[in-house]
Parts: C-alpha cells; structure tokens; sequence
C-alpha cells in the first residue's frame, strides 16, 4: 500500500530537477565605441548600462550607427567611467546566467595600462547578450583578490 501512495503522489505532483549551477551567456565584445553624451549623465567611479532600447544607445552613442546592435534579439552591456587622464581598461572577464531571472557580470574596472594621458577619455567596454525573455537583472561584479563585490544591478527596461 505505502508503494502506491508514492507512486500516485510522484505521478500527481512531478519534481522538477534543475541544475543550480550557473550557464555561460555568449558575449560578443565590440569595440570602436565612444561616449558622446555629457559626463554629468555619469556618477563618480564605474557605471553599468544595460541597453535594450534603440533610443538609450542614441543618448550614450549618437544616432546612425552601421553596427547598432539588434535590440529585438539582442542586449548591450556597457562599462564606462567618467573621463579621466589615466590610461584604464575596462573589461566583461565572464558573464553567466544563474537561475533564469538574473545575469551575473563579472567585470575588472582598474586595470592601468600605461602612464597618464595628456588628454581626458572616458573609459569603456562593450558587449551584446543575446535577449532572455525571463532575465529581469543584471547584476554587475567586480572581482577582486578579497573576493566578488557587487557594483550594482541594473533591471532590464522591456
């Protein structure tokens, strides 16, 4: 009797396995791009864009763009800090889904490259994701020797 009242509830009530472990999201870096908006649009240290929208990459980029990204299949995470004389690089070392609602980005925001500049640039990096219907955050990391720590995350504008 106690093999049927398992059975039936197994039957009834199916359990789902899913696999907790984060799944690599395929990023295609971009290069060539340049902030063309103001610097009081940014906050002091880094900023964390997501894009999803034609008229949000026009206020950070300019309009007529030959490789403006499709924003139907497609979203752009940005990394930029305001202009500065220091020669930084800004870089996306991983990103991954986890748990179908949240993308975690992991990011380096200090890597000094050479000496100072005799002009000020703003420093940037830029990617696309493919669009996930489910993912409502993005959630922006920096990884450092004493661990992960969470720069912020940034909810998707559908």
């Amino acid at each position: 009797m106690h093999n049927w009242v398992v059975l039936l509830f197994a039957l009834v009530f199916p359990v789902t396995v899913t696999n907790a472990q984060p799944t690599e999201v395929q990023a295609k870096k971009l290069t060539g791009y340049f902030f063309s908006g103001s610097d009081a649009m940014l906050k002091d240290g880094p900023n964390c864009f997501v894009i999803s929208r034609l008229q949000e990459f026009e206020k950070l980029f300019g309009k007529g763009r030959a490789d403006t990204p499709h924003f139907s299949k497609e979203w752009m995470l940005v990394l930029l800090m305001p202009a500065t004389k220091k020669d930084i690089q800004l870089e996306f070392n991983r990103i991954s889904m986890k748990a179908g609602t949240f993308v975690e980005v992991y990011c380096d925001f200090n890597k000094l490259r050479g000496k100072n500049l005799t002009y000020e640039i703003n420093p940037i990096a830029v990617c696309t994701i493919p669009r996930f219907e489910k993912v409502k955050t993005i959630n922006f990391y920096e990884e450092r020797k004493k661990g992960l720590e969470l720069v912020t995350s940034v909810e998707v504008k559908r």
